[in-house]
C-alpha cells in the first residue's frame, strides 16, 4: 500500500514539473498551476498518513491531505466556468473560495476539538498506516463542498454544451470526462477495494484531463495569443482557426464586424453564409500564393487586414486574421487619388497645350523656310505624310521590331527635318539652277544647324527622348549606309534609325516632285532609283519597307 501512495504521490510531482516544463514560455494558466500544486501536496499528505507511527502524524497528514481536498473543488469549478465564458463575478469567486477556507478552518480543529473530528484510532491496511475516523458536524459542510462543487460543475457543463456555440466542444468533454472519472473512479473504489483511498488515483487522472486542456488553451486561446504574439489593440478585430480550418473563436470587434460568426460552433467548420465566404477565399489564396493581406468593404465600411500563423513552440497549428476598420484611411487615400487624378489631367491638359502651341511655331517656322525655298513647296508636308506611311507599314507587319513610342516619336519630329534651312541664305536656298561646290557645301550645313535648332528649341519642353529623336532625324537624314553622306559621313548601324527611314522619305519626295532645277519623275523611274540605292545611300533592311509600302506612295502622290 505504501507502494501505491509514493506512486500516486510521485505521478502527481511529475504532472507539475511537466507542467511547468512545457509551458513556461507561455502564460500561466494560474488556476491549472494551483490545482497540480495542491494534488501534489495533498497526495504528498496520503504518503505521510501511510508512513504515520502515531496518531498525531496521523493527524498533521490529514491536515495536508485536506489542502486539497478543500481547496481543489473550488479551483475547478472556477475553471469550469472560465472555459464555459461564465462571468460568475468576484463576489461569486470570492465567496466559494471562502468557504473552502472555512470548511479548512475546521478540518484544523482535528485533535483540538470534536468539530471535525469526535475521534479517531489508527489501524494498519497491509504495510500501510490508516485512520478510521468519526465525525463531528463539520464534516457535513466538506460533504457539501465537495458534492455541490461537483454538481454544479457538471450542470455548467451540460448547459454550454447544449447552449454556448462559442466554446470549445472538445474542452467541454474533457472537463465532463474530468467530472465522470472523479465519479466513476470513487465509485469503483468503493466497491472494488473500500479500504483503498482512490482520491490520489482521481488526482493524478484529472491532472492528465488538466494538462491537455491547458495546451489546447494556451495553444488556442484567442484572448492569450493576440496579447502575446501582436500585442492586442482595441481597435483590431481577431478570428482563429486551427490547422484543419474549424473555427476556433473571434473576439468582439471582429464579431460586430461579422456578426454571422455568432452563429458559427467552436472546433467545427464555419457556417456556409456568404459573408463568411471571404474567410475561405483568403485561407486559399494564403495555401496557394502566400497572400497575407486582405481588403473587405461591407455596410458602408472599408476594412483590411491580414492573416498570421499561429505558432505553439516550433509547429504552426492555426490562423488568425487580424482585421482593422480602415474606412478613414480608404477615403482619404481615394480622396488624395482622385485629386492627383486631377491635378495630373489638369498638367497634362496645360503641358499638351504647351506642347501644341509649341508645335505650331516649329510647324510655322517649317513653313517660313518652305516659302523661302523655291524648290521644296509642300515638302514638309508631303514628307511627313510619307513617314506615317512607311511607319504604318513597319508596324502592320512587324518589319524591324520598333515599340510605339518610338514611332510616334518620327512621325511627330519629321516637320523639323529642315528647320535648319532657316539660316541659308536666300541666294543659295531660291537659287533656280544646280548649285556650285562650293553653294552645295554652304547648303549642306543646314542638316547639322537643323539638329542644333531643334535640340534648343525642344529641349525645355519635350522629353529627352523625342528630343533625341528629332535631333537625329533633322542632323542625320542625309547621312548614306556606304559612309559618303553628310554632316558626319557616318554608315551603316551608326546612322540612328529615325535617320535612316527619313532618308527614304526626303529622298523619295525629292524624286518624284517637281523642283525649279528639274521635272518631277515618273513612279517607275523613281522606283528605279531607289531600289539602285538600297545598300549604298539607303539600309538595305529599308528596301522591304519600301516596297511594301510602294502602292500606298504613289496612291498619295497621284491625289
Amino acid at each position: 500500500m505504501i507502494t501505491y501512495y509514493a506512486v500516486m504521490s510521485a505521478l502527481a510531482l511529475i504532472n507539475l514539473i511537466v507542467f511547468l516544463m512545457l509551458f513556461r514560455e507561455k502564460k500561466l494558466n494560474y488556476y491549472i498551476l494551483a490545482i497540480l500544486t495542491l494534488v501534489t501536496i495533498s497526495n504528498a499528505g496520503n504518503l505521510i498518513m501511510a508512513l504515520s507511527d502515531t496518531l498525531g502524524e496521523a493527524y498533521i497528514a490529514k491536515k495536508i491531505y485536506y489542502l486539497g481536498g478543500c481547496f481543489i473543488p473550488p479551483i475547478i469549478l472556477l475553471v469550469i466556468f472560465k472555459m464555459c465564458n461564465i462571468a460568475l463575478g468576484k463576489w461569486m469567486e470570492n465567496l466559494l473560495i471562502l468557504y473552502s477556507f472555512v470548511v479548512y478552518g475546521m478540518v484544523l480543529t482535528i485533535g483540538y476539538s470534536d468539530i471535525y473530528y469526535v475521534g479517531a484510532e489508527l489501524v494498519k491496511d497491509g504495510n500501510a498506516t490508516a485512520i478510521l475516523p468519526e465525525y463531528g458536524f463539520g464534516h457535513t459542510f466538506f460533504y457539501v463542498l465537495l458534492y455541490g462543487y461537483l454538481l454544479v460543475g457538471i450542470a455548467v457543463l451540460v448547459y454550454s454544451l447544449k447552449k454556448k456555440n462559442t466554446v470549445s466542444r472538445k474542452n467541454l468533454w474533457a472537463l465532463i470526462g474530468m467530472e465522470i472519472v472523479t465519479i466513476v473512479v470513487f465509485l469503483l473504489g468503493r466497491v472494488i477495494a473500500p479500504d483503498l483511498e482512490v482520491t490520489p488515483l482521481t488526482y493524478i487522472i484529472d491532472g492528465w484531463i488538466l494538462l491537455y486542456l491547458n495546451r489546447r488553451v494556451t495553444v488556442y486561446s484567442l484572448e492569450d495569443n493576440i496579447i502575446s504574439s501582436l500585442d492586442k489593440q482595441d481597435d483590431y478585430g481577431y478570428i482563429m482557426f486551427d490547422n484543419h480550418r474549424n473555427y476556433l473563436g473571434a473576439n468582439h470587434l471582429a464579431i460586430d464586424i461579422l456578426p454571422e460568426l455568432e452563429l458559427c460552433k467552436i472546433d467545427r467548420p464555419l457556417i456556409k453564409h456568404v459573408a463568411l465566404d471571404f474567410l475561405q477565399v483568403e485561407l486559399d489564396e494564403y495555401e496557394d500564393i502566400d497572400d497575407t493581406v486582405f481588403e473587405l468593404d461591407k455596410d458602408g465600411e472599408h476594412y483590411e487586414g491580414q492573416i498570421n500563423r499561429i505558432w505553439y513552440a516550433d509547429k504552426a497549428v492555426g490562423y488568425l486574421f487580424e482585421i482593422e476598420n480602415a474606412t478613414d484611411r480608404y477615403k482619404y487615400t481615394k480622396l488624395l487619388a482622385e485629386y492627383n487624378d486631377n491635378l495630373k489631367k489638369e498638367v497634362e491638359t496645360k503641358t499638351a497645350h504647351i506642347q501644341n502651341i509649341q508645335a505650331k511655331v516649329l510647324l510655322g517656322m517649317a513653313n517660313m523656310v518652305e516659302n523661302r525655298d523655291g524648290n521644296t513647296g509642300g515638302h514638309i508636308k508631303r514628307t511627313s505624310n510619307v513617314i506615317e506611311i512607311l511607319i504604318n507599314t513597319i508596324k502592320e507587319n512587324n518589319i524591324l521590331d520598333l515599340d510605339d513610342r518610338f514611332c510616334e516619336a518620327v512621325i511627330k519630329a519629321a516637320p523639323m527635318h529642315d528647320l535648319g534651312k532657316i539660316g541659308i541664305d536666300d541666294r543659295i536656298l531660291r537659287k533656280p539652277g544646280r548649285l556650285t561646290d562650293e553653294e552645295f557645301t554652304i547648303m549642306q550645313t543646314h542638316a547639322e544647324k537643323s539638329g542644333e535648332l531643334v535640340e534648343s528649341i525642344l529641349r525645355d519642353v519635350e522629353d529627352e527622348y523625342f528630343v533625341a529623336v528629332a535631333k537625329n532625324m533633322a542632323r542625320h537624314h542625309h547621312e548614306k549606309w556606304n559612309g559618303m553622306g553628310y554632316p558626319d559621313h557616318l554608315k551603316c548601324e551608326e546612322i540612328p534609325m529615325e535617320a535612316r527611314i527619313m532618308a527614304i522619305a526626303d529622298v523619295y519626295d525629292a524624286l518624284v516632285s517637281k523642283r525649279c532645277y528639274k521635272e518631277a519623275m515618273s513612279f517607275e523611274q523613281a522606283y528605279q532609283v531607289m531600289m539602285e540605292s538600297m545598300g549604298s545611300h539607303f539600309d538595305p533592311k529599308m528596301e522591304q519597307v519600301f516596297l511594301m509600302s510602294r502602292t500606298k506612295l504613289e496612291e498619295y502622290y497621284s491625289n
